[in-house]
């Protein structure tokens, strides 16, 4: 298994309130995570900064995790505390209230992946070296708009709300996080901002990841150029995680 991460704040952004971290615990089982920052006065840099210094240290001391229940339980019990963290810090702070962040997360133990989501960040699965598959849901206005029909997703690129989120991580004084576990054969996964998947195309973004020529650094680092090119917009994280060999 290779990895990879790289962050940017974009061309047009001053700051990047994008985080990630690539943590190993005891038993060399793995969580990556990409944290989105939201808030002004600098709210979002500090709230996603919070995120993968809580889940760095707290991942990498504990051992391994022997079933899906035990880690799901960790997991449930880490982003309560963590959101807690969080919306204590900005209840405190008077110009930081209603700070918070996005969350998406790959735990890689066992007995599978379990992913992990809050907000708007994606996770991607790339199979048989041929298909890219979004394995979250967006907790955003515009997805649950697409889901109820009051907008195609042609309109959904260009509807002047789309930044809205439904849910986030210490914004509010609990959080619940989507936690799927797979345990079907990947070859990768990819876990990315909106800085990337709101502005590149899945298709450019999977011809990129189906270059077997490539190692996760130069996968990473051409999806990133992919979103400056683009623009730049927003802040861009990129984590590639190379599964390829593995059961």
């Amino acid at each position: 298994m290779k990895y990879y991460g790289i962050t940017d704040k974009g061309l047009v952004r001053k700051n990047n309130q994008d985080s990630y971290v690539i943590a190993t615990n005891e038993a060399n089982d793995i969580f990556a995570i990409v944290a989105d920052g939201i808030g002004g006065n600098f709210g979002g840099d500090i709230a996603s900064r919070m995120t993968v210094r809580f889940f760095s240290k707290v991942f990498s001391e504990t051992e391994q995790f022997t079933s899906e229940e035990e880690a799901r339980k960790w997991i449930t019990s880490a982003i309560n505390a963590c959101n807690l963290q969080i919306f204590e810090y900005g209840q405190t702070h008077e110009n930081l209230k209603g700070m918070g962040t996005t969350f998406c997360g790959v735990m890689i133990t066992s007995f599978g992946k379990m992913i992990v989501n809050i907000g708007d960040s994606r996770a991607y699965a790339l199979y048989d070296h041929s298909r890219l598959t979004q394995l979250t849901t967006d907790h955003s206005l515009v997805n649950d708009m697409l889901i109820h029909g009051e907008l195609t997703p042609e309109e959904a690129k260009t509807y002047p709300k789309k930044n809205i989120l439904t849910n986030a991580l210490g914004v509010w004084e609990s959080v619940h996080a989507d936690i799927d576990l797979h345990k079907e054969h990947m070859d990768g996964i990819l876990l990315c901002s909106d800085g990337l998947h709101g502005y590149v195309e899945e298709a450019k973004m999977k011809s990129i990841l189906l270059d077997t020529d490539m190692d996760p650094s130069l996968s990473a680092r051409k999806l990133m150029k992919s979103a400056l090119d683009a623009g730049g917009y927003d802040n861009v994280t990129v984590i590639f995680i190379d599964l390829d060999g593995e059961a």
